[in-house]
């Protein structure tokens, strides 16, 4: 074989190389996509008893868990008014800001066929603030349940992690009222996931 025949031959050998080494790379690629958890949309009680199972026994996603140590507070709201029945005080917009912050989570949790309410406390009719600290609730209605459930939350957060979930992704981040944030797999979040479907203890 003559310079010019070797050379013409390593190069197609490098090329043919390069072309099978990209359509593997796809193939990696398009494998772990495959592999994910796909949106869950219209659940049963018994689906998502079962995705949840499946979840707690996965290999969690990346396990580095981060929040943030330093961080600049931010200042609290200025306080313009004092509820004359209840001497709670407020700011303007404060409570439409509180009901935004669930009411946005929970559209999403709906736009995936999930029968869900927001039971919101009894408020003053002076300031609009929640009576006796009563915290938000959840009703869920399963189409293979007979009887809706109903859950308390302890934050909008937790609507948050709901949407993930159907969403079928494989992290969390929450992000502090007053700054910093907090992320990790949402497999941690599992027994939490149960209690707000409401099928805690189902097998």
């Amino acid at each position: 074989m003559t310079e010019n025949g070797r050379r013409e031959f390593l190069n197609i050998l490098k090329n043919t190389g390069a072309a099978l080494a990209g359509v593997a790379g796809v193939g990696a690629l398009t494998s772990t996509f495959c592999n994910r958890q796909s949106e869950i949309r219209n659940p049963t009680r018994a689906k998502l008893i079962k995705r949840l199972e499946k979840l707690a026994k996965s290999k969690p996603a990346n396990p580095y868990m981060s929040g943030a140590s330093c961080y600049v507070t931010k200042m609290p709201p200025v306080v313009i008014k004092t509820c004359p029945e209840c001497n709670q005080t407020m700011t303007v917009g404060e409570m439409d800001e509180i009901l935004r912050k669930y009411n946005v989570p929970l559209k999403r949790i709906q736009d995936r066929q999930v029968d869900a309410k927001l039971i919101i406390p009894e408020h003053c009719s002076e300031c609009g603030f929640g009576l006796k600290e009563a915290k938000f609730q959840l009703e869920i209605k399963y189409p293979d349940h007979p009887d809706p459930v109903r859950v308390e939350l302890e934050t909008a957060f937790d609507l948050e992690l709901m949407v993930l979930f159907l969403q079928g992704k494989e992290r969390y981040k929450e992000v502090h009222e007053f700054g910093g944030e907090h992320e990790g797999p949402l497999q941690f979040k599992v027994e939490r996931l149960r209690e707000l479907f409401g099928i805690k203890g189902q097998q």
